[in-house]
């Protein structure tokens, strides 16, 4: 069996299950974290080896790791945005870059963990994507001598998940917002598109292609640049090609949380965000006719053939995250969605984890804990009093 290596700095939900799809894909999998993360709330990894809390320690043990020649790893995954950021700023060594972080062109790191790399790699490569304007804070500036079309959105250089993104409707709201920014780092001013938000998640080999999955979002927690908790899922050709040249651009080598706005009357895919890392939505390909345990077995096999099977433009798919979205109606009060949990809408319990007892009991500790409790008490006094 192939042995892999998953890697997080941060304690986000996200890598709950991927452990999971590693593990039916014919993995060892190792995870390396602390003791705190969700990466070892389930059953399907092999080995937990706790980090160091201290960042540069982190760095050192995870190198190590690497590096080690008894039972080498086949596959090191760095699955969040921080850790990404952190590694490409410490990792200098060329051979070292290409064994721990997942690109097979090191002259495209720019764009790991940066909106600002983005940017401008797509205006550099000629991939559709919304125009901006880069602000260092080094220099003041008059907001009116930009001349910019507004709306417009800042988004700070540091920022993932949707985090660090203020909208601005007019120049008053940018002279207020800019304001907000943190000097530290640089500030995207980026043009704002309306259309339909669409999430990838992929997965690719030396720049290949190996398998995606397409949806349309239908609910976000809370406002549209937080993360999603429901979407519509479909086959795209066009898209599928759109994300082969992207992959052979940038030469991706992993998995990928792509994000892209469809204008309609452009009738243009405009690429947003592509963070080099799994997903929270990675598992759920399997309900989708896109199943990633299969497409990491070929990402292992150098041999096999990088060819999507699943093409049916017609078919489309719900699907909806149970955990967050549970949270999200119990938060924001959506009353018909803790309906539709309730009773199964659409099939909608084929999404609780029920696999695996130790995520399963993890998730169901969390959502009924003191806090749930709370919320759907202050839920059903506001629907009495409706």
């Amino acid at each position: 069996m192939k042995k892999v290596l998953v890697a997080c700095i941060e304690n986000w939900d996200t890598l709950q299950e991927v452990p999971f799809v590693l593990h039916e894909g014919g993995c060892t999998v190792d995870v390396f974290c602390s003791k705190y993360s969700w990466l070892i709330t389930n059953s399907y990894y092999n080995n937990w080896i706790e980090c160091s809390d201290d960042e540069k320690l982190y760095i050192k043990e995870l190198i190590a790791l690497a590096e080690k020649k008894d039972q080498p790893y086949d596959w090191i995954i760095p699955a969040d945005e921080k850790l990404l950021k952190i590694l490409n700023d410490a990792i200098t060594d060329e051979a070292l870059f290409y064994k721990i972080l997942p690109l097979t062109k090191i002259e495209s790191r720019e764009i790991l963990a940066s909106k600002a790399g983005l940017s401008r790699f797509c205006q550099d490569h000629s991939i559709a994507s919304p125009k901006y304007i880069i602000y260092d804070h080094k220099n003041n500036f008059d907001a009116t001598t930009l001349k910019l079309n507004y709306p417009v959105l800042l988004k700070q250089d540091l920022s993932w998940g949707g985090g660090g993104i203020l909208f601005c409707e007019n120049e008053e709201a940018f002279k207020k917002n800019i304001l907000l920014t943190n000097k530290a780092y640089s500030t995207i001013i980026q043009e704002y598109i309306t259309g339909k938000d669409i999430g990838v998640e992929a997965l690719f080999r030396n720049g290949e292609l190996l398998e995606y999955n397409t949806g349309e979002v239908l609910t976000y927690f809370g406002d549209k640049f937080n993360f999603t908790t429901k979407r519509n899922y479909f086959n795209s050709k066009r898209l599928a090609n759109e994300l082969s040249y992207i992959g052979k651009q940038i030469g991706i080598n992993g998995f990928a949380s792509i994000q892209f706005i469809y204008k309609p009357e452009d009738d243009i895919y405009y690429l947003l965000e592509v963070d080099m890392r799994p997903n929270i939505w990675v598992p759920y390909g399997r309900f989708t006719g896109h199943n990633f345990s299969e497409a990491v077995k070929k990402f292992l096999d150098p041999l096999s053939p990088p060819e999507i099977k699943n093409t049916d433009e017609e078919k489309i798919t719900e699907v909806a995250l149970f955990y967050r979205d549970i949270i999200r109606c119990f938060k924001f009060h959506d009353f018909k969605g803790i309906l539709q949990w309730l009773f199964n809408y659409k099939h909608y319990w084929k999404f609780v984890p029920t696999y695996d007892k130790v995520l399963s009991k993890k998730i169901f500790k969390e959502l009924f804990g003191n806090k749930i409790k709370k919320r759907i008490s202050v839920l059903f006094k506001i629907k009495s009093k409706g």
